[in-house]
């Protein structure tokens, strides 16, 4: 007798990352000009906030990188004039989940001259583990959900002869997020760090894994 049944693992983890996703953004006039102070922005922060928190060059990694030129709508001769060049340059940076030092580096980041666009999310450095722990539980539900299917039929349980997945794409980060708002306050206030630290923390990060089993029962 063949029994197939869906098996559901869910569990909840405690977010052990940072992750700043960064834009560095800069609009001027002219090519040389837009590169010129889009690299500059990028090497302050380099020089201001990752040297001198304990980090290496090579922490911070590119995912993107673009100079483009901008126009902007003529209402009276309906077309689309030059409007300067942008440079945009998205980066990413990881580090070990620390409150302390992931408010210092947002108010050290206000003081730039031209601070880089802001999201910061939190996620797991073992991703891979954390999964086989949910598709054990996914596993364990699917044949509790075969015994009783098994008993009711009056067979006994003896193997799994097969396991498919969903096709789940699983989220390794915490709902919760923080934006670049901070980052554009006229004034940061005295205190603000300990003010991050003392009122902030990261929602648990919920894994969701599906299997289909096939089981044998005779």
């Amino acid at each position: 007798m063949e029994i197939i049944v869906q098996g559901k693992g869910t569990d909840f983890f405690t977010p052990d990352q940072v992750i700043f996703n960064m834009n560095f953004f800069i609009k001027e006039q002219t090519y040389e000009g837009t590169l010129q102070n889009g690299v500059r922005s990028v090497q302050q922060f380099v020089d201001e906030i990752l040297l001198k928190n304990n980090f290496k060059k090579e922490d911070m990694t590119t995912r993107s990188f673009v100079i483009r030129e901008e126009t902007k709508y003529n209402e009276v001769t309906r077309t689309y004039d030059f409007d300067g060049y942008s440079f945009s340059q998205m980066a990413s940076l990881k580090f070990d989940y620390d409150k302390d030092l992931m408010a210092t580096m947002m108010v050290e980041i206000t003081k730039l001259e031209n601070p880089p666009m802001l999201q910061i999310k939190f996620g797991l450095k073992e991703e891979e583990k954390s999964r086989k722990q949910v598709l054990v539980k996914a596993y364990q539900d699917a044949e509790e959900k075969a015994k009783a299917i098994a008993e009711a039929s009056q067979k006994v349980l003896k193997i799994c002869q097969k396991v498919d997945f969903k096709t789940i794409e699983p989220e390794y980060v915490s709902n919760t997020l923080m934006g670049s708002d901070i980052m554009y306050a006229e004034k940061v206030y005295d205190g603000a760090t300990q003010t991050i630290v003392n009122t902030f923390t990261p929602e648990d990060i919920e894994l969701s894994e599906i299997l289909y089993c096939v089981w044998i029962a005779e």
